[in-house]
């Protein structure tokens, strides 16, 4: 069971819509799986994360974690793989199976949840098909539906990641990963310190497996590779990421508590 530390309102007090009054688009019948990063501990987030993992922090009443699986089901996404780390017997405890929230979740652990990100996405590939198509997200990321939906009807696309060209948050413009976007609409540059950026990575991609084949050597130089590490490595191996421009939609990177308290207001606005 879940510590007492961590109170939510009962799931049958929200509706189950995801975020109320956003654009929604039609979209047709899909598969398609979705790989959730949830291992992290949030140290930003102290002391808030004490006692349970970053994605289980209540956002008017429900974990953070439960508010992007309610999008990706809205989107018809409902085969979902969660890669836990921290405390990740909560969030197994919490989530189960996936049936009670109407989705099939299943999940990877990663024993080294405190080095880079590509760690966490490397434990999910055994739950991946060979040459399989999948949408990746990040656990502390609110997302308006129809920039999940924007990725899958851009699936010839891939790989792909949706990029804001309007960002218009400074504090998430300052935390954010930049990316510098052609003329053609491809990423030539990705990373925190860039100076010359033309858009802010959503954190919502749409891959397949030559990221992984960048990961194996991205670790070669460092046991701390990051996503944006293998991204880097598939430009300079000339397989740029298409950027997939979702500007005007609602996102928010979830990382301090200002963060937090923002997510309530605008959530708050939507009821």
């Amino acid at each position: 069971m879940l510590s007492n530390t961590l109170q939510f309102k009962s799931r049958t007090t929200w509706p189950d819509n995801g975020l109320k009054n956003l654009s929604k688009e039609s979209v047709s019948d899909r598969t398609m799986r979705a790989v959730i990063l949830a291992a992290g501990r949030g140290e930003r987030l102290l002391p808030l994360t004490k006692n349970y993992p970053k994605p289980l922090t209540p956002v008017l009443g429900k974990p953070l974690l439960e508010h992007i699986i309610e999008t990706l089901k809205e989107a018809m996404v409902t085969d979902i793989v969660i890669v836990t780390g921290y405390l990740n017997h909560f969030i197994q405890e919490y989530f189960g199976d996936g049936s009670k929230f109407h989705v099939k979740i299943r999940y990877a652990y990663n024993p080294v949840y405190k080095n880079g990100n590509a760690t966490s996405l490397k434990v999910a590939r055994e739950l991946l098909a060979e040459d399989e198509a999948f949408l990746l997200l990040m656990s502390d990321h609110l997302i308006d539906v129809d920039i999940v939906n924007k990725a899958l009807r851009n699936v010839d696309h891939k790989p792909l990641l949706c990029v804001d060209r309007q960002p218009h948050y400074s504090p998430q413009i300052k935390d954010a990963t930049r990316v510098l976007v052609n003329s053609e609409g491809y990423i030539t540059n990705i990373g925190k310190d860039l100076v010359h950026w033309n858009g802010v990575d959503t954190g919502v991609f749409l891959l397949d497996n030559n990221i992984f084949e960048e990961m194996e050597e991205a670790e070669k130089l460092s046991h701390f590779a990051t996503i944006s590490d293998c991204i880097t490595g598939m430009i300079t191996n000339g397989k740029p990421l298409w950027a997939c421009d979702v500007s005007k939609l609602f996102w928010l990177d979830i990382d301090t508590v200002d963060d937090l308290e923002r997510a309530k207001r605008i959530l708050r606005e939507e009821r």
